[in-house]
């Protein structure tokens, strides 16, 4: 299992991000940041999900 934590990508949000690998967290961490976010699919730059990338940790 591979995670993210939502405040480590800086957000005020502990919600935790899983999936079962790096592209699967990309794709929940995204639907998340709509959802709770309202964050849209433009919003997330390259830069950005390679941030976001580099702080996913195995579990």
């Amino acid at each position: 299992m591979k995670t993210i934590n939502c405040r480590e990508a800086g957000f005020d949000c502990d919600h935790i991000v899983r999936g079962e690998t790096d592209e699967e967290v990309l794709k929940n961490g995204m639907e998340h940041a709509k959802k709770d976010h309202n964050m849209k699919e433009d919003d997330m730059t390259p830069e950005m999900k390679e941030k976001i990338r580099g702080l996913i940790r195995s579990s």
